[in-house]
């Protein structure tokens, strides 16, 4: 049996693993919640990965990089649910008969193209790669931690999608 001390003492371990937990939140909510809608691309659902991403952390053990973990955590969350949004529009597409996507308009004037859309529309790496060192302001490093890969493939992907922005952005002259 634990003695009375003992209970306190896990108390306050426990209360000061909250109160670092709730600084970690603190500090980093916002740049996950942002970073979740650059990825996703759906503004509505940056929060619930964030939160999402802060639930795993609760259950994760061991975690030498709060940060990082975090990072990486939201980065395979927002793919997940792009993988489901595709599949559900597939699905949707195949019992409908048409290929339609639903959150295509009309089409915009060439003028009227942002540089958010067009980084939307680069492959997955290399939007993520941007998104990643432009926004979170991640290095070559961090960056390829965070989607698992090595930091020449960061280079190859950023290198890529600079030279693809770049055509298209001038295109638009």
């Amino acid at each position: 049996m634990s003695s009375l001390r003992d209970r306190e003492l896990d108390g306050t371990v426990q209360g000061m693993a909250e109160a670092g937990f709730e600084a970690l939140y603190r500090a980093h909510y916002v740049a996950l919640v942002r970073l979740a809608g650059l990825l996703v691309g759906r503004f509505s659902v940056r929060a619930d990965v964030a939160q999402d991403a802060f639930a795993r952390r609760v259950d994760a053990r061991c975690v030498r990089d709060p940060r990082s973990y975090l990072r990486a955590t939201v980065v395979n969350l927002s793919r997940s649910r792009i993988r489901r949004a595709v599949l559900a529009r597939r699905h949707r597409a195949a019992h409908a008969g048409a290929a339609v996507d639903p959150a295509a308009g009309p089409e915009m004037v060439a003028t009227q193209v942002t540089v958010r859309e067009e980084v939307a529309r680069l492959p997955r790496r290399q939007r993520e790669a941007v998104v990643l060192r432009y926004s979170a302001g991640m290095t070559d490093g961090e960056i390829a931690n965070a989607l698992g890969v090595s930091a020449g493939s960061v280079k190859t992907h950023l290198h890529r999608a600079m030279t693809t922005l770049t055509e298209r952005m001038e295109a638009l002259r």
